[in-house]
């Protein structure tokens, strides 16, 4: 009874921060878009949505991004944000939210023929009319994108061994997806203040994490000094005494 208890709880808050994942950074993409975009007539209702879904990946993705980086940050250790479990949790739930907001940002660009993307232009890097290098970076960190999330899901199974060396360029997609933002977005000025406190975030979060990790060679000779000269010196041998 206790443990259907618990598994019903545990289902609960897997739903719960799901839910939580994606309609924030839902209602902050749509809010963003519906302030900075002017008076529209119907007909540019699918570029509003999917550029409202593109702002919602965004954060979405800046929240995963920051969140796994501190994940591995050494302030973590003095500053316990929530529980590992719970930090586990909530990073998985961001990476669904954010592979399912640009999903719908890709679908609903493609099918609005007035944004100038098209199906092929979605997927094939410069075969968009609309800014082809912006877009086009929108393209191929999608793609990464989807590799960190299934090497991610798979990880420690045969096959995906080197799914944390993918891992760690996280911060390079991020990088794209900035770049995609602010040169493919026609509200790019008006968004300015969320580009650049979201990109600091990053920038100052990863360049102090590996620049206060120390490798685990240095942490064990260290260890290795700290322990010889705090002990106690050895007694001297005793003299054997010949007979």
């Amino acid at each position: 009874m206790s443990a259907g208890l618990e598994r019903g709880r545990g289902a609960a808050a897997w739903v719960l921060t799901a839910v939580a994942a994606v309609a924030l950074p839902l209602a902050a993409g749509y809010g963003f878009a519906r302030l900075f975009t002017p008076t529209l007539q119907s007909r540019y209702f699918p570029w509003l949505t999917g550029r409202a879904l593109g702002i919602a990946a965004y954060v979405a993705l800046t929240a995963l991004v920051v969140l796994g980086v501190w994940m591995r940050h050494p302030w973590r250790l003095r500053r316990p944000l929530m529980h590992a479990e719970t930090r586990l949790r909530v990073h998985a739930t961001l990476a669904t939210a954010t592979i399912t907001l640009v999903a719908g940002h890709l679908v609903t660009l493609a099918s609005d023929k007035y944004a100038g993307v098209g199906w092929v232009g979605a997927f094939v890097p410069f075969r968009a009319q609309y800014r082809p290098t912006a877009v086009s970076l929108g393209v191929v960190a999608m793609v990464f994108m989807v590799v960190l999330f299934v090497t991610a899901r798979s990880a420690g199974r045969r096959g995906a061994r080197h799914w944390l060396a993918y891992h760690r360029l996280a911060a390079v997609n991020f990088v794209l997806v900035w770049l995609h933002g602010i040169m493919a977005g026609t509200d790019t000025a008006a968004l300015r203040l969320l580009y650049v406190v979201s990109g600091a975030a990053v920038v100052v979060l990863t360049s102090t994490r590996y620049l206060l990790s120390r490798r685990p060679r240095e942490l064990v000779e260290e260890f290795v000094a700290t322990s010889s000269a705090e002990a106690p010196p050895r007694a001297p041998a005793a003299e054997s005494v010949a007979s």
